[in-house]
C-alpha cells in the first residue's frame, strides 16, 4: 500500500498540476525533477499526465479524487489530436498551451508575503492558461508574461521559474496600471469557474464562443477604422454575440455597410471572420452555430453566384444579383441596367448605393435580364416592322406599342417581337390590294386627316368595324391601309368626350393598380374575380370591350381592407425598403390567393401593429 507523504499541502483554488507538483516538491525539500524520481516516476510523465504516474502522485500527496479531477480540469487534459478537455469544454491545445506563461503579479506576491518559504505558497492559477483570459478580476490587473520557454520540462517547472521571477515580482517590476474588467471578462470567468452563463452564448461551445467574440470585435473595430486592441475587440464582439443571432446579424450589417462598397460580396469584406470560419476552423463543428449565422446572412445580402462556396457549403442557385454582377453576366452597361431595374421596382428611384451594394432578387428579375440584351433602338424597330419614324411614334403615343422602358437615357427600348406581333395580327385580317388601288389610306394618314388616333383605327380593325387592306408594293406596317369611305361613315368621328361621359365608374382598374404599386399583370383583376375587392365591369363605348372600373366607394372599400408598400410610403414618408424589412422581420407575407402571392398587397389588419411600431 502506497503511503501519503508526511509533508503535504492543499491545492489552491484553480491551481494547475505543474504548480501543485512544484509546491509539493518544495515542501519536501527538493525540486520537481528530484521529487518525481523520489516518487518512482519522472517529471515528464507527470506533465504528460500518464495515468500511473498521476495515481502515484495523487496518493502520496493525499489528493482526494474530486481535488485531482478539479486540478486536471484547470490544467487541461489531452483528448487526441490538437484538442484538450479544459473545464469540461473542448479547446484547441494552443488556447491553453503556450510558450509564454502569464500570471497576476498581485496574486503571486500576496501568496509569498510574510512566508519563510515563499515557493511553497506561490500557486499558478489555471485560468491564466486560457488565452481568452486577459485580466485578474480580483485585482483588476492585466495578466503579465512571467517567463517563456518552448521546452515542456523547462516551461512547466513552476517552482524553478518562479524562483527566477520572484525578485522582479517583489520589486513590482511586473506591475502596470489597473484596468476595469469588461462584461466579456466577467462572463468568461464565470463560465470557466462555475459553468454559469446567462447569455445566448450558453448554447455554444466555450472555445468557439470566445474566439468568435474576438473575431467579430476585430471586424467591428476595423470597420470603424479603430485600432484592433485585443481586449477592446473581445468586449465589443461579446456585446453583440452575447445577445444572439439577431444582434450578431446587426453587427455584421454594420461591418458590411462600412466603406464604399468596393469589397461588398468578397472575402475582403470580412477577412478575419471568413478566414477563421472558412479555413482555420473549417472542420471544427463547434463553430457550426456561428458559421450558420454568418452564412445565412451573407446569402441573404450577397450576390453569390451558383456553384460558389460560402463557409463550406456550395450555393445551388443564385439568389441575388448586384448591379455589378448583373452587368458582368449580361454584358450590358451598369447605367442601362440601373434604368431598367429601377423602373421595374428593383431599386428605389433615389438609391445612391454603390453598384456592388445594389442587390435584387435574381430569380424575379431573370426574365428582364435575359430580355434586355435583345432590345433594339427605333431604327432597328422601324426596319423590322416596316414603319416610318412618324408611324412608330404614333403607335407609341397611343399605347398600341409600348417600349420596354420609359427611361429616356436608354437608347434601345424596343421589343422587335411586339412590332412583329402587331404586324402579323393586322396582316391576317388584311385584304390583298393591287398596286395603286384608289380609295384607301394608311392608318397614319387617317390620324392626320380625320384627327383619329391610330389606336382608335386599330381597335376598329380588330373588332371588325373597319376593313384593312395590304398594298402589295409596300412592306410591313406602312403597307396596311383602310378604306376612306368606311372611315368617314363610321361612328369613330363622333366626339370622344360624348362617348366617354356615358361610362360608369371613376377609374380604370389597371390605372388604380399602378397607382398603388401593383404592376404584375392580372394581379389586381385576380383580386376582383376572387371576390376580395369590388369593381364594375362596363362596356367601353369606343373599343366595345368590357373593362373593370372602380368607383370612389370601391376604392375606399379596398383601402379599408388592404394596403401596399407604395401606399404606406406615401402616407408615412417611410422608405419602401424599410417597410418591407419590417414586414419580413415580423413574418408578414403578402396576401395570397389559393396559396399564390399576387403582388405586393397586404391585409391592413396584419400590418397595422408593425406600422404603429415604425411610426412610434
Amino acid at each position: 500500500m502506497i503511503e501519503t507523504l508526511p509533508l503535504a499541502v492543499e491545492p489552491s483554488e484553480r491551481e494547475t498540476l505543474p504548480s501543485f507538483f512544484s509546491r509539493m516538491a518544495a515542501i519536501n525539500g527538493t525540486d520537481a525533477t528530484g521529487f518525481a524520481l523520489d516518487l518512482g516516476v519522472s517529471f515528464k510523465r507527470i506533465l504528460n499526465q500518464e495515468q500511473e504516474a498521476i495515481d502515484i502522485f495523487a496518493t502520496r500527496s493525499g489528493l482526494a479524487p474530486d481535488q485531482l479531477s478539479t486540478m486536471l480540469s484547470w490544467t487541461g487534459e489531452r483528448i487526441g489530436g490538437v484538442r484538450m478537455k479544459y473545464r469540461g469544454e473542448t479547446f484547441v491545445s494552443r488556447a491553453v498551451r503556450n510558450p509564454v506563461i502569464r500570471g497576476c503579479p498581485h496574486c503571486l506576491r500576496e501568496a509569498a508575503e510574510k512566508q519563510a518559504s515563499r515557493l511553497r505558497h506561490m500557486a499558478m492559477a489555471g485560468d491564466w492558461l486560457c488565452r481568452g483570459v486577459d485580466v485578474c478580476l480580483r485585482h483588476r490587473h492585466p495578466l503579465m508574461s512571467l517567463w517563456e520557454s518552448s521546452r515542456l520540462l523547462n516551461r512547466d517547472d513552476a517552482g524553478a521559474r518562479l524562483a527566477e521571477t520572484l525578485p522582479d515580482l517583489q520589486a513590482g517590476k511586473l506591475d502596470c496600471d489597473l484596468i476595469e474588467p469588461s462584461a466579456y471578462d466577467v462572463w468568461l470567468d464565470r463560465r470557466l469557474s462555475q459553468g454559469e452563463d446567462k447569455t445566448w452564448l450558453a448554447t455554444q461551445p466555450l472555445f468557439a464562443a470566445m474566439t468568435f467574440c474576438a473575431l467579430l470585435g476585430r471586424e467591428l473595430l476595423r470597420a470603424q477604422e479603430l485600432d484592433a486592441d485585443d481586449r477592446a475587440a473581445k468586449a465589443k464582439g461579446f456585446d453583440a454575440a452575447s445577445r444572439g443571432p439577431e444582434a450578431i446579424t446587426c453587427a455584421l450589417d454594420r461591418i458590411l455597410q462600412a466603406g464604399d462598397g468596393g469589397y461588398f460580396g468578397s472575402k475582403q469584406a470580412l477577412p478575419m471572420l471568413l478566414e477563421a470560419l472558412g479555413r482555420l476552423y473549417r472542420s471544427d463543428d463547434s463553430f457550426d452555430g456561428f458559421r450558420d449565422i454568418v452564412r445565412r446572412h451573407l446569402l441573404r445580402i450577397w450576390p453569390v453566384e451558383a456553384g460558389d462556396e460560402v463557409l463550406g457549403q456550395t450555393v445551388p442557385e443564385r439568389r441575388l444579383h448586384s448591379l455589378a454582377s448583373a452587368s458582368r453576366e449580361t454584358g450590358v452597361g451598369k447605367s442601362v441596367l440601373n434604368g431598367f431595374l429601377t423602373e421595374a421596382g428593383a431599386f428605389p428611384p433615389d438609391d445612391t448605393r454603390a453598384d456592388a451594394r445594389k442587390t435584387f432578387d435574381a430569380k424575379k428579375y431573370k426574365p428582364l435580364l435575359e430580355e434586355i440584351p435583345t432590345l433594339v433602338g427605333p431604327i432597328a424597330m422601324r426596319k423590322a416592322m416596316g414603319a416610318t419614324l412618324v408611324e412608330l411614334k404614333s403607335l407609341e403615343a397611343d399605347g398600341v406599342l409600348a417600349p420596354r422602358t420609359k427611361v429616356a437615357t436608354i437608347k434601345s427600348p424596343w421589343r422587335v417581337s411586339d412590332g412583329l406581333f402587331l404586324l402579323e395580327e393586322l396582316e391576317r385580317k388584311a385584304i390583298l390590294l393591287e398596286a395603286d388601288t384608289p380609295g384607301w389610306e394608311t392608318i397614319q394618314h387617317v390620324h392626320k386627316r380625320a384627327g383619329l388616333s391610330v389606336g382608335q383605327v386599330i381597335a376598329a380593325i380588330r373588332d371588325g368595324r373597319l376593313r384593312v387592306g395590304k398594298r402589295a408594293e409596300a412592306f410591313g406596317y406602312h403597307g396596311l391601309v383602310v378604306n376612306v369611305a368606311e372611315v368617314d361613315q363610321s361612328e369613330l368621328l363622333r366626339p370622344r368626350e360624348q362617348k366617354m361621359a356615358a361610362m360608369e365608374g371613376e377609374m380604370n382598374v389597371a390605372a388604380f393598380a399602378r397607382s398603388i404599386g401593383v404592376r404584375e399583370k392580372g394581379a389586381f383583376q385576380a383580386l376582383i374575380e376572387g371576390g376580395h375587392t369590388s369593381a364594375m365591369e362596363v362596356l367601353h363605348p369606343v373599343t366595345k370591350r368590357f373593362q373593370w372600373r372602380m368607383s370612389g366607394a370601391d376604392i375606399a372599400a379596398f383601402h379599408d381592407k388592404f394596403t401596399t408598400p407604395t401606399v404606406i410610403a406615401k402616407e408615412t414618408g417611410l422608405h419602401r425598403n424599410t417597410i418591407l424589412a419590417a414586414f419580413a422581420a415580423h413574418g408578414i407575407e403578402a396576401f395570397r390567393l389559393n396559396g399564390v402571392a399576387i403582388g405586393p398587397i397586404y391585409l391592413l389588419k396584419e400590418v397595422a401593429p408593425v406600422l404603429n411600431t415604425l411610426m412610434s
